[in-house]
């Protein structure tokens, strides 16, 4: 997360209180509230691709070759044995199972964007 990005567009409005939401008066709560009632413009997700891993600011295009967002982080995953990032795209695009293009050194390369977190929790719980 960065200055600019909101909790609601990093995905993390669970972190908003029911009170604050209700009364607002907080920094920044006129865009907060405005983006969970409306919907943020962009949404951030994960990506599974093939080819070198995404690293910061690789550019993120749909099929056609539009621009869409833009990858934060990324590296190879042990566990999954495969090329994950996470980044941020236009809402509308954000949809799991959503083929990209994900441009790294000059080239693009084929990307999925995929639900997060990347590998299941297998903690016990008790029921």
């Amino acid at each position: 997360m960065e200055q600019h990005v909101t909790p609601v567009e990093a995905g993390l409005t669970w972190a908003i209180g029911k009170r604050r939401r209700a009364e607002g008066g907080f920094l920044g709560a006129e865009k907060i509230l405005k983006q969970l009632a409306e919907g943020p413009p962009v949404r951030r997700v994960g990506f599974i691709s093939s080819g070198p891993p995404a690293r910061s600011h690789s550019k993120v295009q749909d099929d056609k070759g539009n621009s869409i967002g833009e990858i934060t982080s990324g590296g190879f995953s042990p566990c999954l044995k495969k090329n994950i990032a996470m980044g941020y795209v236009k809402s509308g695009t954000h949809k799991t199972g959503t083929k990209v293009k994900i441009e790294i050194r000059g080239k693009a390369y084929d990307g999925t964007i995929t639900k997060m977190p990347f590998v299941p929790t297998k903690y016990y719980k008790p029921t």
